[in-house]
């Protein structure tokens, strides 16, 4: 709905819009998704915490309806948004800057770049990736078949690739709870 997204991701489609039904338009629906579907994966990207403008397709972008009528041009926001792409993101905004979420940050580190991320742990956690994901899986150079090798990249590139694992063996430590921390 806002550049350089939109241009993004018409180039992933060969010039247009995917279809409706596959596009972001739903944050409830795509949350209810992730929970059911191991195949669809979302990560929330900075701008769900600082750009409400991706919620509402102010450029007038023809997105579309779903199979089921549903117009997705603007990006449909739980109740508790009160209709306002604004009051989504400052919501959660205060939910990332959270007293909970700050002590419980070292679980996602764990996950990202941790022991978790790879192996039995990853298993376990349900933080398995298709295997292009991961750093290291593929040599390119190694991938004599042009179309292969054109395909292998287009995945990596588009539908992206597991951070560095930083953190092997050890969980990352908690952090101290505010009352605790030094304030200034």
């Amino acid at each position: 709905r806002q550049e350089p997204f939109t241009t993004m991701a018409i180039e992933l489609q060969s010039g247009r819009f995917d279809c409706p039904d596959r596009l972001f338009f739903d944050v409830g629906g795509c949350w209810n998704s992730c929970l059911t579907s191991t195949s669809d994966v979302k990560e929330l990207t900075p701008e769900f915490f600082t750009c409400p403008e991706i919620f509402s397709n102010t450029n007038n972008f023809p997105l579309g309806e779903t199979q089921s009528g549903v117009n997705i041009s603007n990006v449909k926001l739980p109740p508790w948004a009160k209709g306002s792409a604004y009051e989504f993101v400052r919501l959660h905004r205060l939910a990332l800057e959270s007293e909970y979420v700050s002590l419980n940050l070292n679980h996602w580190v764990d996950l990202i770049f941790g022991y978790k991320q790879r192996g039995p742990e990853a298993a376990a956690a349900h933080n398995v990736f298709h295997y292009l994901s991961y750093e290291g899986s593929v040599d390119l150079d190694k991938i004599t078949d042009e179309v292969d090798r054109k395909a292998t990249e287009s995945h990596i590139q588009n539908f992206g690739q597991t951070p560095s694992q930083l953190l092997i063996k050890l969980p990352h430590p908690t952090r101290n709870p505010a009352d605790v921390c030094w304030k200034p």
